[in-house]
């Protein structure tokens, strides 16, 4: 038996969502491609085709903010998304230093912050963030999406400061009366440190009335502290580490922007331009259409596909920095869409790396962006494999029908799902980062050999 005829055997013996990877040298005259390589001395011919997968905007309302370690406040105004306000809360508690005694007085308290991402990025800007004590501590494990909104008890500080998108780290100096507040707990709260730890109310950074900025900084960063000074033969501090408790409120006004009327989950394409987005701080995303698979499908019953790869062209950007990545999930025929934040089971809703799928383990296909050619590229061969073994499946179990839709079967689960369209999630919800996609749209290129 040759080689086709072994294949040949392979595929048609695949069940409903099995998985088979052959490893074969492939032979073409476009061998080459994005860093596939084909061994061009067999006699095994390659075809590769192109489709267009038409994409679509689509806004995503919940945000789960608790789930990362950034805070972001402020407010930014993009032309395309509308204007983001945020306000951020975090808990926190004595991590080291010297605690007070008889021999040291207190001297002052500050907040130091790493920053991850400032917008504005282009030229300096105002920021003007004030500090609110909260009306009670945060709690631990609890799920805080972007529509809560802590209650603030009384200011305990400001920053006023011009602020460049290479500034690192961000010092905030808290009120006098508040740090002695501190101070005295640390100092008069019986048995441990612990113990004083119950006492200390959550804070809020929230936007002054001048601000012009948006920040994001990195909560777990060593140098995001929040330190009380005290002096005696020499300045000592008690140092602060920021707690889990952390979420961001946010607010959306997209009243000004082009996607002034989209609705939730429902695709939205922007008047005369056929770009689309994904910036999940806004909410926005892209959604894009596989269905142009199933007359590929159709019209090759008995093949084995290669390689595919996944090409998404992407705006070179001026006003913001540029998504790094993002993941590829399912959205189901009824519109659900699951975030990766409560995916218990990802599997079901999200493309895996081929390890993934032959491990059984969870490993989302990562989708990286390069700068050289912005673009953004993924080579998904097993799950569009399997999407492929099922279509054909179907028609050997129904005298040659094509089935309505495109189908998945979970590997865990065994449970079906069907697909309407493929939607873009980024791993981070709280970035400032922002992926405009080129009109020319999102190609599927498929390297597949005909094995009859």
């Amino acid at each position: 038996m040759n080689l086709l005829d072994s294949i040949k055997k392979l595929i048609r013996f695949f069940k409903p969502g099995s998985i088979l990877l052959i490893p074969v040298f492939l032979g073409c005259d476009a061998a080459n491609d994005l860093g596939t390589q084909f061994d061009l001395d067999t006699n095994i011919d390659v075809t590769l085709v192109e489709l267009d997968l038409p994409a679509t905007n689509v806004f995503i309302d919940s945000l789960r903010t608790d789930g990362e370690d950034r805070l972001v406040v402020g407010t930014f105004d993009d032309p395309l998304t509308g204007r983001i306000t945020t306000e951020t809360y975090f808990q926190y508690a004595f991590q080291r230093g010297f605690l007070p005694g008889d021999s040291l007085e207190f001297d002052s308290v500050q907040i130091t912050l790493s920053t991850v991402n400032i917008l504005p990025i282009l030229g300096p800007s105002n920021l003007d963030i004030d500090i609110y004590e909260l009306e009670d501590t945060l709690i631990n494990g609890v799920v805080y999406l972007a529509t809560k909104q802590e209650m603030k008890a009384r200011k305990v500080g400001n920053l006023t400061t011009s602020i460049k998108s290479t500034d690192e780290e961000i010092a905030f100096k808290l009120d006098d009366s508040y740090g002695r507040e501190i101070f005295d707990i640390l100092n008069n709260k019986p048995d441990t440190v612990g113990t004083a730890n119950l006492f200390f109310k959550g804070l809020a950074l929230s936007s002054g009335v001048t601000n012009e900025s948006l920040v994001s900084f990195d909560a777990r960063a060593d140098t995001s502290k929040l330190r009380v000074y005290m002096t005696g033969d020499t300045t000592q501090f008690a140092e602060f580490s920021i707690q889990t408790s952390l979420h961001t409120y946010v607010v959306r006004d997209r009243s000004s922007s082009p996607f002034s009327g989209i609705v939730e989950k429902e695709d939205f394409d922007l008047v005369g331009d056929g770009r689309t987005v994904l910036d999940p701080l806004a909410g926005i995303t892209t959604s894009f259409n596989i269905e142009a698979l199933k007359t590929f499908f159709d019209d090759n019953p008995n093949v084995l596909i290669n390689t595919t790869i996944l090409d998404f062209a992407a705006e070179d950007l001026v006003a913001r920095d540029t998504l790094q990545g993002f993941h590829i999930f399912f959205r189901k025929p009824n519109g659900g869409i699951f975030g990766p934040g409560i995916v218990l089971n990802p599997f079901s809703n999200v493309v895996m790396t081929d390890q993934g799928y032959l491990s059984r383990n969870s490993i989302p296909a990562p989708i990286a962006f390069n700068p050289n050619t912005d673009q953004y590229i993924v080579t998904p061969t097993l799950f569009f494999q399997s999407l492929y073994n099922n279509f054909q499946n179907w028609k050997d179990e129904n005298d040659g029908m094509a089935p309505e839709d495109l189908f998945y079967v979970d590997p865990v689960q065994r449970d079906t799902v069907k697909i309407s369209d493929m939607i873009l999630i980024n791993p981070n919800e709280m970035t400032l980062q922002q992926a405009i996609f080129q009109d020319s749209g999102i190609k599927l290129r498929v390297f597949y050999t005909d094995v009859n």
